[in-house]
């Protein structure tokens, strides 16, 4: 009733502003929805680039016979080809470049696969025949070290672990 009133005595200067205000909460609010959306997208981007990333080191078999190597700092490191351990170096630095890219945090980065890098980054039987201090390996290197500063100063917090 009180609807019908006002609309009866509304001008043309009032349904302007009326009309004005309606499109500026229109607006506010399609606003609003697309950034929603657009942060939405951004985090199932960096889901699909995670995921692929586990992917890609828990089911190549090198990087597993890697992996355990690392762990355990085998002997066996130093005897494996250049190719094999740039193939794993790469795979670090693809890491390094994403996170560095802001498309994985460097806390998960480090959770995930900071282990397995502070572990290849400690391990002269690994860089046995590799120059370490190469400027080809600078990401890795710089990366490592991050992960290294991680490890010292960790405590795990669920709130920090999300994509």
């Amino acid at each position: 009733m009180v609807l019908i009133e006002f609309l009866k005595r509304m001008t043309l200067k009032d349904a302007v502003d009326l009309t004005i205000i309606i499109g500026g909460i229109i607006t506010v609010i399609t606003f609003v929805k697309g950034v929603f959306e657009y942060s939405r997208q951004g985090t199932q981007k960096r889901s699909e680039h995670f995921s692929e990333l586990r992917m890609r080191f828990q089911e190549n078999l090198l990087f597993k016979e890697l992996a355990q190597e690392l762990h355990e700092n085998s002997p066996k490191l130093a005897d494996r080809p250049f190719k094999e351990k740039r193939e794993l170096l790469g795979f670090f630095e693809d890491i390094a470049l994403m996170a560095n890219s802001g498309l994985i945090r460097k806390n998960v980065v480090h959770y995930m696969f900071g282990y397995y890098m502070i572990r290849c980054w400690k391990s002269d039987n690994f860089w046995k025949w590799l120059h370490r201090d190469s400027k080809y390996w600078a990401l890795f290197r710089h990366c490592a070290e991050e992960m290294q500063e991680f490890e010292k100063s960790f405590s795990f917090k669920i709130k920090n672990y999300r994509l």
